[in-house]
């Protein structure tokens, strides 16, 4: 089969591979359909996570079941389904309690040993473990899209979790970055009734994408974002910021426009060890931080319903489509920012 392979920082390679064997019984075998470049790509692409030679890529896919292993109950030959990007075991403690991103053997497709030694989807096959945990069937008669329902495996769902874990109603709920992720948590924010939404970023295309969602749009290029979302909220602040970047330029953004006794959801990726924070005016104020990865599972039966009853339509971000051959052009337009969201295709 075709695979879209991680050579080295910045050296991606489109070649032939075995295909993948089923060696569980909780396994199951999916020919690849859709697949898509997220910005957790990058870390490896760009070498901010090493990974050992010859990874192949991608945690957000959908495609056709072609074999199930003997335990599978939930899914059969030529059933549609879409993954999950993070498997987890099902039974451990955190599992049990509702809260599987903490399960201790989570594994992520396509980051290598360090994540759990899982090929990634960006491929024309796919082996995803422990498969009634992880997988979602598609509805037999779609009233969306493939496109839209590709993302309930990842960004969809970890743009929903970020803002339905904090959200109450009536909140004015403010999102720092407005990249795939942030136009995410502003589709959730408009679907799960928002009093109002902002979005505070510096590029005005991006801006302008998150304006067709529903957001209003402040750019922190032009405007103080603190003096734009306390205008827009009688001067009280945003009861929900999501973090949608993973900067400490965008927390500390977060820090001054969240409302006293909000809360600042930050599904955005951080890997530093430390940074500098408010702690004091955090406290003082009673700001509640919740943050980690997304527990994808949790979530995706809701996004689902959501994108098919028309209220999440995360298909509008994608600005290109690209055959698998074209991974490594796909990337380096993904890299310097030329891309909003890249569907590569596998027949191609």
């Amino acid at each position: 089969m075709k695979a879209a392979i991680l050579v080295g920082p910045h050296k991606l390679d489109v070649r032939e591979v075995p295909r993948p064997q089923i060696t569980e019984p909780g396994d199951v075998l999916l020919k690849v359909e859709k697949t898509a470049i997220c910005g957790t790509d990058l870390h490896p692409y760009e070498g901010r996570i090493e990974l050992e030679s010859d990874v192949i890529l991608g945690h957000e896919f959908l495609g056709t079941v072609v074999q199930t292993g003997s335990a599978v109950q939930q899914f059969e030959e030529g059933d549609r389904a879409v993954a999950s990007c993070v498997v987890h075991c099902g039974h451990c403690r955190a599992c049990r309690r509702g809260d599987p991103a903490r399960c201790a053997g989570s594994r992520i497709f396509g980051l290598g040993i360090a994540l759990g030694g899982l090929d990634g989807g960006q491929a024309e096959y796919v082996v995803v473990p422990n498969a009634d945990i992880v997988m979602r069937k598609l509805p037999d008669e779609i009233r969306s899209s493939d496109e839209d329902l590709l993302f309930a495996g990842d960004i969809m769902t970890t743009g929903y979790e970020a803002v339905r874990r904090a959200i109450r109603p009536g909140d004015a709920v403010a999102v720092v970055g407005a990249g795939p992720v942030g136009l995410c948590a502003v589709m959730a924010a408009v679907a799960l009734g928002a009093e109002k939404v902002i979005v505070v970023d510096m590029v005005p295309e991006r801006l302008a994408e998150a304006a067709g969602f529903g957001a209003i749009p402040v750019n922190a290029a032009e405007t103080d974002p603190y003096d734009a979302v306390l205008d827009l909220t009688n001067w009280v602040g945003a009861d929900v910021v999501v973090d949608a970047v993973g900067h400490e330029s965008a927390l500390a953004t977060a820090c001054k426009i969240v409302a006293a006794g909000g809360t600042i959801s930050i599904p955005g990726v951080y890997l530093e060890d430390s940074m500098e924070l408010p702690y004091g005016d955090l406290w003082l104020r009673g700001v509640k931080l919740v943050n980690g990865v997304a527990n994808i599972v949790n979530y995706m039966d809701e996004v689902i319903a959501l994108t098919e009853a028309g209220r999440l339509a995360p298909a509008r971000m994608i600005s290109h489509r690209m055959p698998l051959s074209e991974a490594a052009a796909a990337y380096e337009l993904f890299e310097q920012r030329q891309a909003t969201k890249i569907l590569l295709d596998p027949t191609q």
